[in-house]
């Protein structure tokens, strides 16, 4: 009798011990501090996907760079290293430089419309495809915007005019078709990543941001860090992109695959809203810390527009950008 409840005790640990080996864990990385719009989004993804799986997949979110900063999380999810992330259009772009498209100045001007009706297209399901290819799914959903960018950001540098802008220091984020642009703008671009660009500030080593939104001050509170004047020319646009590592989906059953991948559609409108309304009193935010708004006439802005277009082929080709893909781009935003 001793020996037949030891065997059952034992078969009864043993199918518990199965049982807990089928829960999955998995981690998400982001740059971004709590709070965060980015880091919202993905602990509602985590959520969504323990609800749609029962509590079956656990999902596990690090922020504030705790497992990797921005480039080496992108390189971690085409090895495998790291499961899932959501990322900033910029950054990816080193990886996949077609994600520039929406940053050229062809979308000088563009509104979130006019961005969401090339992603949200087959323009768009191509690029995810892009993406893909090397190693990084892009859940159904795809993308959120998080603002149009701006051209400077500067610290006690007025930039009113684009003549403004010779010359003048400004950091930007890590991509080489951000870096063509803005020297194309006649700055004088660094690109800096995200953790560097405060110490950079204070010790006068740049004069500004270039090519980041109303948003990255307002989220940095980079008012704190010296920024006091804003050239809002609306210079393209930067979304940010859920992604999941292909060689850790691979590991996953069929069914949890689906849901993974599935569970962004639960959560990528509320990003969208929440982002849309964010922006809307981003400026105001910064106006009351004590940043002075510059806006170009629509003038100058169609000027300036019309010219950097002149010299958007070099910056395609220069920047290692599909040509072929980004005429169609140009024909669909332009109605043809």
């Amino acid at each position: 009798m001793k020996d037949f409840l030891k065997t059952t005790a034992m078969a009864a640990l043993f199918v518990g011990a199965a049982g807990m080996a089928l829960a999955t864990e998995l981690r998400l990385s982001v740059e971004t501090p709590p709070g965060h719009v980015r880091n919202l989004a993905a602990e509602k993804w985590a959520e969504a996907i323990a609800t749609r799986s029962g509590g079956d997949i656990t999902v596990n979110v690090f922020p504030a760079a705790q497992l990797y900063k921005s480039a080496d999380a992108i390189r971690a999810l085409a090895s495998g290293a790291l499961d899932l992330s959501i990322q900033a259009s910029p950054t990816l772009s080193r990886f996949e430089p077609n994600l520039s498209v929406i940053t050229l100045p062809m979308f000088f001007g563009a509104t979130r419309d006019d961005v969401r009706g090339i992603l949200d297209g087959p323009l768009g399901d191509e690029l995810w495809g892009m993406v893909e290819k090397k190693g990084i799914v892009i859940p159904d959903g795809g993308h959120f915007e998080f603002a149009p960018n701006n051209s400077a950001y500067t610290a006690g540098k007025v930039v009113a005019t684009y003549g403004d802008l010779a010359g003048v220091k400004l950091a930007t984020p890590p991509s080489p078709v951000v870096v063509a642009i803005m020297k194309e703008l006649g700055a004088a671009p660094q690109a800096t990543p995200r953790s560097e660009i405060v110490l950079q500030l204070t010790q006068g080593q740049i004069d500004g941001l270039g090519s980041v939104t109303d948003l990255t001050i307002k989220g940095g509170k980079l008012w704190e860090a010296g920024i006091d004047n804003a050239f809002a020319d609306n210079a393209g646009w930067g979304v940010y992109i859920p992604l999941a590592s292909k060689a850790a989906l691979a590991k996953l059953s069929d069914e949890d695959r689906a849901t993974v991948l599935a569970a962004w559609g639960d959560v990528v409108g509320w990003a969208r809203d929440y982002s849309a309304q964010e922006l809307a009193d981003a400026r105001k935010v910064n106006e009351d810390n004590g940043v002075t708004y510059h806006d170009p006439s629509e003038d100058d802005i169609t000027a300036m527009r019309a010219k950097m277009i002149a010299a958007q082929d070099k910056i395609v080709a220069d920047g290692g950008m599909d040509a072929d893909y980004v005429a169609r781009v140009s024909a669909a935003l332009n109605g043809n």
